[in-house]
């Protein structure tokens, strides 16, 4: 990672993918990195074949948080509940390790960023979300 805010990082900050304003009560997760005070809010909807149709995020938080987010919209529309987590498993496994390989695209501006280590946090916060929007919680299949 040549330095932390590369030019692909601050375009995706700049104009996050899925960016947008999720009225208070009606999101399906939000979760706080109490480090930093990166907060996001995210919300799903769903095919009838059970396909993510959209993921909307509303994010307040660093250049990395943002770009994250930024990032994982394209990467899990069009995917099932089993599928995000399988990604969101193998996003966990590369990031800190400069794991992102070709595949992963613009991911791999992520490479490196285990040289800081507190932004690590924020670059997993989407996927946070996103799991914890997936989880079961009472009163929903």
């Amino acid at each position: 990672m040549n330095g932390i805010y590369q030019e692909k990082l601050l375009a995706h900050a700049r104009a996050p993918a899925g960016a947008g304003t999720i009225p208070p009560g009606t999101e399906d997760a939000e979760v706080f990195n109490s480090a930093c005070g990166d907060e996001i809010r995210v919300k799903l909807t769903w095919t009838p074949e059970g396909a993510l149709a959209g993921l909307t995020h509303e994010t307040h938080g660093c250049a990395v948080c943002q770009a994250a987010a930024s990032l994982a919209v394209p990467r899990l529309v069009g995917k099932t509940a089993a599928e995000i987590a399988g990604l969101a498993a193998a996003f966990y496994s590369r990031l800190g390790q400069s794991g992102f390989e070709e595949a992963w695209g613009d991911f791999q501006m992520f490479n490196g960023l285990e040289k800081y280590p507190a932004r690590l946090a924020c670059a997993r916060l989407i996927w946070q979300a996103v799991e914890r929007a997936l989880a079961p919680k009472p009163g929903r299949p």
